[in-house]
């Protein structure tokens, strides 16, 4: 039951038992009942904040709040005849309720010209499905926690079954979008909790619920949960869900392809949406003008303080101080500053110089340098590959055009590059002579480490840990180094992401406890969406040969190649099409480019050359 009663011009709907909202709530200024009050916001954007309050005098268990401003004329238009998303939201949750569907309580809405609120219970006990999941089923499980997964996604699969039977589409089902509720504690019982759908003005009632939007929905759960869903995982999902509420494939196998197809589907419209928002006003970005300057910057840092390093970037390179100048060219200057934050303790400064008259020209037509860096160096945050945070991007325009461009970026800290990562913790595993190459024909590319020079000048001496390691422990991590690596370069060409200078000495290396990172820079090199051509491929594979030092050997070299091509073959079979089956061509061409050329690398000394 409900009552409607209008407030300072405001029309409310309030559940009953909760009256006294209305004398702790003004919809014109209700950050004012936060005065002196513990509260947590969740999110915030330029036309949502979602405000968290524990222990509120309206709710013991606490309320959760979203208050929606009116964006644009246009809303006012469409409001006039749709109902705004709060009376949504409490429409939804009652028809869930009233179906036995757990959702959150809610208690009121308030509405008026320019803005709307929502409040409603929250959740005790409770943390979203993709963080519980992530937490607890990442990586290689136990037998106890197969089963506990294998529990989960029974249930959950129900779950979703129960809420398409009884009429409900959630156009945004993913598994941020659930809660998963536990009845005491979370380590009381691992199968004493329940699920809860959120996020409800999403949600539609529907009269017939079609094979194809329950398909929809089960990519959506398969792409939030791709990180801890095997192939198995989404046989038995779909087999709890009822293979006879689907379709009338009956190779199960078949299904999971269409559903994995839709699914990565609806992964690239994700990534391309969250792309742009690094260029707008958002939760996580934001913009201004100071100066002269365009400025494009991550929510949480000063931008007074980047106005500083651009001085202090140029003080050091007239005074040439090399300490601070790390790089310097016609195109390009990088410096390195300190930064009072508490994640990030230091910065580099990159500028972008417009080196000519028709550089400038293009800008016009185009991004410039400086944005592309900005654009490529978030994405391949969003897509999940390590690379610099991008914190700004700093554009100096003259009549509209942009001239010179600063990319202010997080300094990578704990990691080497690999060309060096290389000569440090592999030169003393592999077996190489001391001739020279004049005494020696030449050995064909892909067969470095065997013959010719050993360049010991370039080598660092091995750590304490190194020393101690033993023969076989020394060639599992070798390997484990060169099936990572292949396997990261194999997602990023999967997801249509291609790096033009892809050479080792922009990739840093970081050790974990059993595996390897790796950090892209040059991002102003990364392109998206362009579908990876056999061309560019072995564009890459080639850049990757070639600067590499030949203390990695023929062995190593393939070893990398058929991992790399199993990494393609997993997302090309979704597309019945096989890329193993080009391996003796790629190969053939990758000795082709590299026969021509010298192997470069940076070594702990400088610039280095190797025949093959």
């Amino acid at each position: 039951m409900s009552i409607k009663t209008v407030k300072n011009g405001a029309q409310w709907t309030v559940r009953e038992g909760y009256e006294n909202i209305l004398d702790k709530i003004n919809l014109d200024d209700f950050h004012s009942m936060l005065n002196g009050k513990p509260y947590k916001l969740i999110k915030e954007t330029k036309v949502r904040s979602v405000i968290s309050i524990p222990g509120s005098e309206i709710s013991d268990g606490g309320i959760y709040i979203k208050y929606f401003k009116r964006k644009s004329y246009s809303d006012y238009v469409k409001y006039l005849f749709a109902p705004t998303r709060t009376r949504t939201e409490w429409k939804i949750a009652n028809e869930l309720l009233s179906k036995d569907i757990n959702t959150v309580l809610p208690l009121a809405i308030a509405e008026k010209r320019t803005c709307s609120l929502l409040v409603t219970e929250a959740v005790s006990k409770s943390e979203p499905l993709i963080e519980y999941c992530q937490t607890n089923f990442d990586g290689v499980l136990s037998e106890k926690k197969m089963a506990e997964k294998k529990e989960l996604l029974h249930r959950l699969a129900g779950f979703i079954r129960n809420i398409h039977e009884k009429g409900f589409f959630h156009y945004d089902l993913h598994a941020g979008n659930i809660l998963i509720k536990f009845k005491n504690n979370q380590s009381s019982s691992t199968h004493d909790y329940v699920f809860y759908l959120m996020d409800l003005h999403r949600v539609k009632i529907l009269k017939r619920m079609s094979c194809r939007k329950r398909l929809h929905n089960l990519a959506q759960i398969f792409n939030s949960l791709s990180s801890i869903l095997t192939k198995s995982d989404k046989l038995d999902f779909l087999r709890s869900y009822g293979l006879n509420a689907l379709s009338n494939i009956t190779d199960e196998g078949e299904l999971v392809r269409q559903i994995e197809s839709q699914s990565s589907r609806i992964r690239n419209i994700h990534y391309r949406s969250r792309l742009k928002r690094c260029l707008k006003e958002s939760s996580a970005f934001s913009k201004k003008r100071s100066t002269g300057m365009k400025i494009f910057f991550r929510k949480g840092y000063d931008t007074g303080s980047f106005q500083e390093l651009i001085e202090k970037h140029h003080n050091a390179l007239v005074s040439g101080d090399k300490a601070i100048v790390m790089k310097r060219d016609t195109k390009t200057a990088l410096t390195r500053f300190p930064l009072e934050n508490e994640k990030i303790q230091s910065v580099v400064v990159k500028k972008y110089k417009v080196s000519c008259g028709m550089c400038l020209i293009k800008n016009i037509f185009r991004n410039s340098a400086g944005r592309k860096a900005w654009i490529a160096g978030n994405g391949l945050l969003v897509y999940g590959f390590n690379t610099p945070e991008p914190l700004a991007l700093m554009e100096k325009k003259v009549l509209g055009i942009t001239t010179d461009s600063y990319l202010i970026m997080e300094d990578v800290k704990d990691s080497l590059e690999m060309d060096r990562y290389i000569l440090k913790n592999f030169h003393n595993q592999l077996k190489s002579t001391q001739f020279k190459e004049k005494n020696h024909p030449k050995s064909p590319p892909l067969q470095g480490g065997e013959r010719g020079e050993v360049n010991n000048f370039n080598i660092t001496p091995l750590d304490t840990d190194q020393l101690r390691q033993s023969s076989i422990e020394k060639i599992e991590k070798r390997r484990t180094f060169i099936n990572d690596f292949a396997k990261t370069i194999g997602k990023m060409h999967n997801q249509n992401i291609f790096h033009s200078d892809l050479k080792t000495c922009n990739i840093m290396v970081k050790e974990k406890a059993k595996s390897f990172d790796f950090t892209f820079l040059d991002f102003d090199k990364v392109s998206f969406n362009e579908q990876i051509t056999t061309h560019k491929r072995i564009k890459n594979l080639t850049q990757i040969n070639l600067s590499t030092p030949r203390f990695i050997s023929t062995t190593d070299r393939l070893r990398f190649l058929k991992e790399y091509l199993s990494a393609c073959n997993a997302q090309a079979g979704l597309k019945q099409y096989s890329i193993i089956n080009e391996k003796k061509s790629i190969l053939r061409e990758i000795v082709n480019f590299s026969k021509t050329e010298k192997i470069l690398y940076v070594s702990f000394k400088g610039d280095v050359t190797e025949d093959w």
